[in-house]
């Protein structure tokens, strides 16, 4: 399809025409550029853990002198109800509490922005790594710790 010529007049009196003779040889013409995809450098679909995390592992952590994990009740209170969940294989707190159908709103899982934030009522846990995020001393990220004793925390 020719495009279009525009016209200028030798006067310069800022008046032009619209021509719908051909371009010059000077011309050219854009042709799209569609990229080569591979199929198969694709991921089609979305990776989600097969296992449950407060199921054991086949090859389950080494036992220091013939002592198994140990098993933390963890009471959590949302909202008037209360549920009883225990902590004892799973790599997280959020991990095991995800695992007994506890809705708890996350987003890094990490601790680096704090979303999972909790309120701890009772009990102590341990950060393996410290968390970026700010933690009150009455709160703390599921996503990052496990207990050490017993816990009731409470989900707002």
């Amino acid at each position: 399809m020719p495009a279009a010529a525009l016209a200028m007049p030798d006067n310069k009196d800022n008046a032009f025409q619209l021509s719908a003779e051909p371009l010059s040889h000077d011309s050219f013409e854009l042709e799209p550029v569609i990229p080569e995809v591979d199929d198969q450098s694709i991921q089609g679909e979305l990776y989600l853990p097969e296992g449950n995390a407060e199921q054991p592992e086949a090859d389950p952590q080494i036992e220091f002198d013939g002592m198994a994990k140990p098993v933390y009740a963890v009471a959590v209170e949302h909202g008037n109800n209360t549920q009883a969940v225990q902590f004892q294989h799973a790599k997280t707190l959020l991990d095991s509490l995800e695992s007994q159908q506890v809705d708890v709103h996350y987003q890094c899982r990490e601790g680096y922005c704090g979303s999972c934030r909790v309120q701890l009522l009772e009990g102590e846990v341990h950060y393996s790594e410290e968390p970026m995020a700010w933690v009150n001393e009455d709160e703390i990220l599921p996503c990052c710790c496990i207990p050490k004793s017993d816990l009731k925390i409470k989900i707002d």
